[in-house]
């Protein structure tokens, strides 16, 4: 009963230590910049203005209420890439904390990918008023949204892991991350739609796993539709994989960062 008890102490120290090294990471990240926080909104703003701009006249003859689809892409695509790109460096970032023997390496890839939810959870507050602003309307579908974040998150989670253990003993990955999201950009449909691909290079866009989480928050915002499950449940089970391969991954090598820090 003792050992029970104390367990579930250590569990609530533990989560305890992902939050407050989130909060902090989060509050320090944009101090003593110039725009401080509106950094967090720039990068995803950034991208719908070039986007906008370059299709606008291309995809809006094809893609009703084009700046709404655009802007639906581009926060859910900057979560993904910045959360796990974030991840990459985790364990560097926390060199002190992995040298302390009793120290959960794991909270520093948890905090990582935390300190990035902070900012995307405001990005689609914003979206959201927004949304009301210009009059278009939202129903209760929109709860959906939660349970596809925590899809979106346990697909983040598993990558993380993966990513943040495969750093510490290859320098190039965090270089070659940074080229594979400049990629996936243009190989998830972000700016432009499923129909205009021809039927043979479709499969190319939907073994990637955020065009579903985007196609479904679109189904949910865009049309009031439940999103289709088949897509989705190919999201959950690559997750899965991509999680219990990540932490068996970590929890195998953990004890070898300390060397390599």
């Amino acid at each position: 009963m003792e050992q029970s008890t104390s367990n579930n102490r250590g569990l609530g120290r533990y989560w305890n230590m992902v939050w407050e090294l989130a909060v902090t990471d989060f509050k320090m990240r944009d101090q003593g910049t110039f725009l401080g926080f509106f950094w967090t909104l720039l990068h995803p703003l950034l991208y719908f203005i070039v986007f906008y701009n370059l299709f606008k006249k291309w995809m809006g003859h094809h893609i009703s209420q084009f700046p709404l689809y655009l802007i639906i892409g581009i926060v859910q695509w900057t979560f993904f890439a910045t959360a796990t790109s974030s991840a990459i460096a985790a364990i560097k970032r926390g060199g002190e904390f992995v040298k302390s023997i009793n120290f959960p390496k794991s909270v520093l890839v948890y905090s990582s990918v935390l300190t990035i939810l902070f900012s995307y959870l405001i990005e689609m507050a914003i979206l959201l008023i927004f949304w009301v602003f210009i009059g278009e309307s939202l129903s209760l579908k929109v709860f959906l949204l939660i349970p596809i974040l925590l899809l979106q998150l346990l697909l983040i989670m598993g990558l993380a892991f993966l990513l943040a253990t495969i750093s510490v003993f290859f320098l190039d990955i965090e270089r070659i991350w940074g080229i594979f999201t400049s990629l996936g950009l243009f190989l998830t449909p972000i700016f432009y739609t499923m129909e205009l691909l021809s039927p043979e290079k479709r499969w190319i866009i939907l073994i990637n796993p955020m065009t579903h989480i985007i196609q479904s928050s679109r189904a949910i915002m865009l049309d009031d539709m439940i999103p289709q499950m088949r897509g989705l449940s190919y999201v959950l089970g690559l997750s899965l994989v991509f999680l219990l391969s990540g932490r068996y991954v970590f929890s195998k090598y953990e004890g070898l960062f300390v060397e390599k820090i």
